[in-house]
């Protein structure tokens, strides 16, 4: 019998190794592979980091199972108070989870990732399932060669099940979000599991004060129940980010056709909004703004035009040129658009490029006649794109303009009527356009 539950012990650890394993690749290439990531790459990635994984677990596992006890003899008789063999327990494991970090580090810039984050969340939370993998105290076999062994066996398939359940409900969602265009609060993914792991292998030690075996059981029984916790929490979360994006999508979804219903007002503006809030997310980038500011500026360039909505269509289609009366009710657009974009107030910031978008570096422009710093950093961006689209698009009177005549214009008017940063980053931007694709 003994023999028996032995060979099935050994086999059924190697299939969790084993099975440990390729999940860990599968998620590795459900959260990182692309067309251009090879899957020979991702596979040498795992075949490194795995051992890394299993030796650094394996190197703490062993030094709380075989090294505790010498520590807390010698605690014993030196007067060391549990505390503090407690908090030389924490260092030992933050210094393991620094060791974590590393590895992610070095593995992140093999695989390129802008944000590291997803990377090391996966290590963690494998980390913590290996941990889980709670294997009986090699005292135990001594009294129960049987138990010992049984116990080992049921230790091996929940601990196999909490992987696959983890790969299954929390990794394939998680997938979904680990892209670049996402902007995610990657904290919720680092702090619990990486706080845990510390915790978790620095309090198991007060286990010591209780029989072996209500040690094993005890433990074994947190394990699990910490486990199902940690992945039905993780489901949740992901899945409400998940359902908070698609609100997100759906929103610039509306903000584009609201802003298409704008341009469509003028016969000769169709696309107008969508072209100068693109251009203005690439002026933003190159001018090296958070992702998150560049995503600002996309949405208020896309609806900078909105208060064309109260201008009378005979006017903004007119064929002759402008009157004074008319280009008075023209320059009253911006202060329309402030107005309407006030309202929402989720998001406040959308109304500054519909208010300052006109307005001139030397202070010339309107509504306001502000100059200089005192025109939000946002409008001056989105002021040079919409000149930009404005000279490099059709209009009745005109087709658009020659790339070298658009960029002399913005090179003169740098400093005077725009920024000259941003004139000069959209000067980068037409020197690198060398087939001029950046036109209506």
């Amino acid at each position: 019998m003994t023999e028996t539950l032995k060979v099935i012990d050994e086999l059924t650890a190697d299939i969790f190794f084993i099975l440990y394993f390729v999940l860990f690749f599968f998620s590795l290439k459900k959260c990182f592979a692309t067309e251009k990531t090879s899957k020979v790459k991702l596979f040498l990635i795992t075949l490194i980091t795995f051992p890394l994984i299993t030796f650094s677990t394996a190197w703490t596992i062993c030094y709380y199972l075989l090294g505790w006890e010498k520590v807390r003899v010698a605690g014993q008789i030196s007067g060391i108070s549990p505390v503090k063999m407690i908090i030389f327990s924490m260092t030992v494991s933050g210094t393991f989870f620094l060791f974590i970090l590393l590895c992610t580090f070095f593995v992140g810039r093999w695989f390129r990732l802008k944000s590291k984050a997803p990377l090391l969340f996966l290590f963690l939370m494998f980390n913590t399932f290996f941990v889980f993998q709670f294997r009986s105290d090699l005292r135990l076999a001594a009294i129960d060669a049987n138990a010992y062994y049984g116990f080992n066996i049921v230790s091996n398939v929940i601990s196999l099940l909490l992987s696959w359940d983890f790969y299954r409900l929390d990794v394939r969602e998680f997938a979904k979000l680990s892209t670049d265009e996402m902007e995610i609060d990657w904290k919720t993914f680092l702090f619990t599991p990486s706080l845990f792991l510390i915790l978790y292998t620095a309090f198991s030690s007060s286990f010591d004060s209780i029989t072996n075996v209500a040690v094993i059981y005890t433990g074994s029984a947190f394990s699990i129940v910490i486990g199902i916790l940690f992945i039905w929490a993780f489901y949740v979360i992901i899945k409400n980010m998940q359902a908070t994006y698609a609100v997100k999508t759906l929103s610039v979804e509306v903000m584009e056709a609201l802003a298409h219903t704008i341009d469509a007002k003028d016969e000769y503006t169709k696309g107008h909004s969508v072209r100068v809030a693109k251009y203005s997310r690439m002026l933003a980038e190159k001018l090296g703004l958070s992702p998150k500011d560049c995503e600002s500026v996309y949405y208020m360039a896309l609806l900078h035009d909105i208060g064309k909505i109260g201008v009378p269509n005979s006017i903004i289609n007119s064929k002759t040129r402008l009157t004074d009366e008319e280009f008075a009710v023209i320059k009253k657009h911006p202060g329309l658009g402030y107005d309407i974009l006030s309202e929402i107030k989720s998001r406040p910031d959308l109304s500054t490029g519909a208010r300052w978008h006109h307005e001139r570096f030397d202070g010339k422009g309107y509504p306001d006649k502000k100059s200089g710093e005192e025109i939000p950093y946002f409008a001056r961006i989105i002021a040079v794109a919409d000149s930009y689209d404005a000279m490099t698009s059709n209009r009745s009177y005109r087709g658009y303009l020659s790339q070298e005549a658009v960029r002399l214009e913005i090179e003169k008017n740098s400093g005077t009527q725009f920024d000259r940063d941003v004139a000069r980053c959209m000067l980068d931007v037409i020197d690198e356009d060398k087939e001029y694709k950046l036109h209506e």
